[in-house]
């Protein structure tokens, strides 16, 4: 079955909310100038009232790898247990920038055309996000033409960009992929999740 990651996780009550209709994976994104943006303090508060075991993946944008390092310390739990089960980097951070982590990592591609894949597989990374294009490195809530995926290999990535309860099943009958990433498109408004929208994201998903 399809993984669902919620991104954007910005307070308990989301987070609690999307592991109870079925997600499998959080979102914690430390890239300042978005409005999803998450001090590691306030992530860690979050984290500590988590169950054990959820899958939570801290999102970098271009960030020193001493920085990620640090949030990523900052973030064990009791017992030294640690947090982040994940790493996403969602810039342009190269091939060996990705290499060395200790924990799984999700390279993002930010999907402008097709020649926007070219070299994705490449990369030194367990998954990869393909997210739409836009002037920043926000999503921007657009879906990219998904006839470029054809031929490529789909066990290894996570789709996002232009997701909604509409489209995701018949994106995920189409490509296969190993996950779906939702964010704005189950939202009121930036950082806060809408959460009948979520509950029924995560429906249409995983009743694909």
């Amino acid at each position: 079955m399809t993984k669902v990651k919620v991104c954007g996780i910005t307070n308990l009550v989301d987070a609690e909310k999307a592991l109870e209709f079925g997600a499998d994976a959080l979102g914690f994104n430390f890239y300042p100038p978005s409005p999803r943006c998450i001090a590691p303090a306030e992530a860690r508060a979050v984290l500590q009232r988590l169950p054990e075991g959820s899958c939570n993946i801290a999102v970098f944008v271009n960030e020193p790898k001493e920085k990620v390092r640090e949030i990523i310390t900052h973030g064990e739990l009791a017992n030294g247990r640690q947090a982040y089960s994940a790493l996403q980097f969602h810039g342009e951070e190269s091939q060996e920038y990705c290499r060395g982590w200790s924990m799984k990592v999700i390279k993002a591609f930010r999907v402008r055309e097709k020649k926007s894949l070219e070299g994705m597989e490449q990369f030194p990374a367990d998954f990869y996000l393909l997210d739409s294009w836009s002037s920043g490195y926000g999503g921007s809530g657009a879906a990219f033409s998904w006839e470029w995926l054809e031929g490529l290999k789909t066990e290894k990535l996570i789709l996002s960009g232009g997701l909604s309860i509409e489209n995701v099943g018949e994106a995920i009958r189409r490509i296969r992929p190993y996950g779906v990433d939702i964010c704005s498109g189950v939202e009121t408004r930036p950082g806060i999740k809408d959460h009948a929208k979520l509950k029924e994201f995560i429906l249409a998903a995983k009743g694909a």
